[in-house]
């Protein structure tokens, strides 16, 4: 029970060092209960403390499913960044997006948001320290100097707020030690991999009151993809990434934390792949880019530039009573992609794209928690955001048309929220919860469009747009303990998504404002440590209810079709999720997990292919057809509204599961460790607007491990890894922009590597 929270110590040896291994592939920590003395060689699991509701908790306490990726884990050799997660948790996909290299795909349990634009909020919202990321281009985590990260599965909308329908990413950075010290890593790899990474601790000094802390990273990749055409590399990545944290504590009771972060990553790439369409322009590819995933055919080398910068700070205030907390943000993104997004050589150009973006967005958050250790316990505060950005997209969907858009949008949120935990009963908790939420959203768009170096008055448009909405996210859970080692629970949650805007629509009929997204959901769970706490076994069983789900439909735009967002259906997601983690013995470890989904379309009827007609009937119509306007003139063309309830849900595989597998040999010189994962996901649709073959990811398990010689004394280790070891060709995403081909964006294949690690 959360009112009588254990704290298990950690011995310093072999228990620590299996802590370690399985940090690299799963969210388990070992240790040993002090308090037991003539038990002392067993390893055990340990407490796992998060922060997932604003206050540090066991994480078998809270009546939510967290998988909680440690230091180890997400720092893997290997890993760059929050895709190196994947498949480590049921029911939960990490990709990148595919089209454009800087933004990642995150799904959970069925829900998934990849759209690069800026204007469309992310259905996942990732916290860095305390402080709301806007911008889904700002969320691929280059994962260094990282204590934890925390992956909260569904609507956190009480606690975390907007955009939190199907969970969280919640970063804690880590922070300064109270002893000097520090740590260099270098990784070498396959495909040009160099990267150092490297921290460095003060210690604590000015009489106890102050500690620092400074980390790097620089990573230099080669990629593993050409393009056929310039002979370049493709998929590469150069990152240069600093953090600094600086801890105050000026009296006994407060203690301040001041996080700054600053990232550069210029990516060459994507690499797509382009499937047969049945087009003379597909024919007139190289034979080579046709036949091989690894090779692509473009006029020219797309990139990615991108900047980001972070301030995080935070304070609390004890009192007898509770703790103050204040969290003030900020960040910012720009960044540059120059794109070709048929995939095509010819015609020349054709859909080459340019976004020149950047932002700024400020967020401040005040709340009290009270003293735990009491019958009732309670989180409340206050918060506010404001985040503005602005963009400049140039496309050329052919060689004689050119279309101009310059970008504008601010925006701002208020919310107030509480969250209270009533222990009624010795072996019950209620707890009860609510967010009210403001958004409002101002709107600028300036489209203008050319045709042989000739502006276009009926296809051009300027507007002004303002919208807002506003929500209550309340939930309640019911927790039963009926005793130490097990926690039943159920809940009842909401999530709520504002709506807004199209960045890439070109008429005043394709730019909105669409309305907000809501979903309800339900959860039944079980959480317990099993003999003697060698075993942990979580079962959770949901069901969510989405209300209005906001996604991408092909429409006319103004020079060519083009994907929008809009209010296009209802959709039901139901499934369960098991994770079992054991330790047999001192030196060996366990650990899987599975999950089953059912995702599915609720009501959809919606035009989603924007292939326009003179309005005659077609299969499977379920509403009228609509007149096409293009800037509110009629076209003489007709969307017809067909039943899409047999799409597939992009990015919901029904089944999912890995196995883990951990082992130390003692030697007279150290520990010699070794790791081996399998991570199975079962075939699903990347895409979500077609059931067309080539969007599919086919079934496939991928198996990872490494081998690891450590000093007994902690202070070096060599390790050699690798990553999908029977190398396979995996799809990470795909996508098709307006009428072009479908393109595949593929993940790297085989690739081995040494790391050394040096602490002092």
């Amino acid at each position: 029970m959360k009112k009588n929270t254990m704290n298990f110590g950690v011995r310093p040896s072999r228990a620590v060092l299996i802590a370690a291994l399985l940090g690299s592939a799963a969210p388990i920590a070992v240790g040993q209960d002090n308090a037991q003395q003539n038990d002392e060689d067993e390893a055990r699991l340990s407490t796992v403390t998060v922060t997932a509701q604003k206050r540090e908790e066991n994480l078998q306490d809270v009546p939510i499913v967290i998988t909680a990726f440690s230091e180890d884990t997400v720092e893997a050799p290997g890993a760059v960044d929050i895709t190196g997660l994947n498949g480590l948790s049921p029911n939960v996909v990490l990709q990148t997006q595919g089209l454009v290299p800087n933004v990642p795909m995150v799904a959970i349990r069925g829900i998934s948001h990849s759209d690069p634009d800026p204007n469309s909020d992310p259905k996942v919202s990732t916290i860095i320290d305390g402080v709301y990321v806007p911008f889904a281009a700002g969320t691929m985590l280059d994962l260094f100097d990282v204590e934890r990260v925390e992956l909260i599965k569904g609507p956190q909308g009480t606690l975390f707020g907007k955009n939190n329908l199907a969970g969280t990413l919640n970063v804690i950075t880590s922070r300064p030690t109270d002893e000097a010290g520090g740590e260099v890593r270098l990784t070498l790899g396959e495909n040009g991999l160099r990267q150092v990474r490297a921290k460095l601790n003060t210690g604590r000094f000015a009489d106890d009151r102050l500690a620092a802390k400074i980390a790097m990273n620089v990573r230099e990749y080669d990629g593993y993809s050409t393009n056929i055409i310039t002979g370049s590399d493709l998929n590469t990545s150069d990152v240069t990434a600093f953090r600094g944290a600086v801890t105050f504590d000026p009296t006994d009771n407060i203690r301040s934390t001041l996080v700054v972060d600053t990232l550069k990553d210029d990516t060459v790439g994507p690499a797509g792949h382009v499937t047969d369409n049945g087009s003379a322009a597909y024919l007139l590819l190289p034979e080579e880019a046709r036949n091989n995933v690894r090779v692509a055919a473009y006029n020219f080398d797309p990139f990615v530039e991108t900047e980001t910068t972070g301030v995080s700070w935070t304070t609390d205030w004890d009192h007898s009573f509770g703790t103050f907390t204040s969290v003030f943000g900020y960040r910012s993104l720009a960044y540059l992609n120059v794109g070709d997004f048929d995939g095509l050589t010819a015609p020349e150009p054709g859909l080459h794209v340019t976004r020149d973006f950047e932002s700024d967005a400020y967020s401040a958050e005040l709340r009290f928690a009270s003293d735990t250790g009491t019958s009732f316990d309670y989180v409340a505060g206050v918060y506010a955001s404001k985040d503005e950005f602005r963009q400049q997209n140039t496309v050329y969907p052919s060689p004689v048309v050119l279309s101009t858009s310059d970008l504008q949008q601010d925006s701002q949120s208020l919310a107030v929220f509480a969250q209270g935990d009533w222990q009624f009963a010795e072996q019950w908790i209620l707890t009860l919860g609510g967010r009210y939420t403001e958004d409002e959203k101002d709107y600028f768009i300036d489209a203008d469009v050319f045709v042989n170096g000739t502006f276009i008055p009926p296809s051009s448009f300027s507007d002004t747009l303002n919208a807002s909405w506003s929500n209550f996210t309340p939930r309640a859970a019911l927790q039963y303990s009926p005793n130490e080692n097990v926690n039943l629970y159920g809940s009842v949650s909401t999530g709520y998504k504002g709506g807004g805007f199209n960045s890439r629509g070109t008429t005043a009929e394709s730019v909105g404002p669409y309305d907000e997204e809501t979903v309800t959901a339900y959860e039944i769970g079980m959480k317990s440590d099993l003999f003697n706490r060698t075993m942990r076994l979580n079962l959770a069983a949901f069901l969510n209810d989405y209300r209005d789900f906001q996604g991408s439909v092909t429409k006319a735009g103004a020079v060519r079709a083009e994907n929008v967002t809009s209010n296009i259906a209802d959709i039901q997601t139901a499934g369960f999720e098991v994770e079992w983690q054991w330790l047999p013995t001192d030196n060996l470890s366990l650990a899987a997990n599975f999950s089953y989904l059912d995702a599915k379309f609720e009501e959809f009827c919606q035009d989603s292919d924007g292939a326009f007609t003179d309005g005659s009937p077609e299969p499977g119509q379920c509403a009228p057809a609509q007149e096409v306007l293009l800037n509110g003139n009629p076209t003489g063309l007709f969307s017809v509204p067909v039943d899409g309830t047999g799409l597939d849900l992009q990015n919901a595989p029904p089944y999912s599961g890995s196995i883990l597998i951990d082992h130390v040999w003692p030697i007279s010189l150290g520990e010699i460790k070794s790791h081996i994962d399998f991570r199975y996901t079962d075939k699903y649709n990347t895409w979500g607007r077609s059931n067309d073959p080539a969007y599919y990811r086919d079934s496939v398990i991928l198996v990872n491990g490494h081998i690891a010689l450590a000093s007994l004394d902690e202070r070096w280790e060599v390790k050699v890894y690798g990553r999908n070891l029977t190398d396979e060709e995996v799809i990470s995403g795909s996508a098709r922009a307006g009428t072009a081909p479908i393109i595949q964006y593929y993940q790297p294949p085989r690739e081995l590597g040494v790391e050394l690690s040096l602490r002092f």
